[in-house]
């Protein structure tokens, strides 16, 4: 399988994400909407838990405060008969972010290149230089090279 077939179905991957967005956690958090909404009280939940009702509480209070982890939060999901979905959602689509960051190496270093020439006096016209950063752009884009991200 090339390699190109390989990025494409993580970008499909990805993209299918960007819909998920539109979902927020709660102000008050998941963990207390999901309990209030099945009439469940917070010392029930520590008792299904099997934590005292402090220590639920502060499970809430940590979801909040983004301190909550992953294996507390599976824990309460499950206790709560809930599934936990986690995911790293991109904010645009993978394809855009990846073109954005090839265009941005390839315009350093057609401007790099284009400076040594101005020093000969040979730099290219805006026109041709634009050109180039496209062309540049386009490979980096098919070769994917290692160092795209590197700065």
């Amino acid at each position: 399988m090339n390699k190109q077939v390989i990025r494409d179905q993580y970008w499909e991957k990805l993209d299918q994400l960007i819909d998920i967005k539109r979902i927020y956690r709660p102000v008050e958090g998941w963990i207390r909407t999901v309990r209030k909404a099945l009439g469940m009280s917070s010392p029930q939940l520590a008792l299904r838990l099997g934590v005292s009702k402090s220590q639920a509480s502060q499970m809430e209070r940590m979801e909040i405060e983004d301190r909550i982890t992953l294996k507390q939060l599976r824990r309460v999901a499950d206790v709560l008969d809930c599934e936990l979905q986690y995911a790293l959602v991109p904010r645009k689509p993978v394809r855009e972010m990846v073109r954005s960051r090839a265009r941005l190496k390839a315009e350093k270093l057609i401007k790099r290149v284009n400076t040594h020439m101005a020093l000969e006096s040979q730099s290219l016209a805006d026109k041709k230089l634009q050109e180039q950063i496209e062309i540049e752009t386009d490979r980096l884009l098919r070769e994917l090279p290692r160092d795209l991200w590197e700065d």
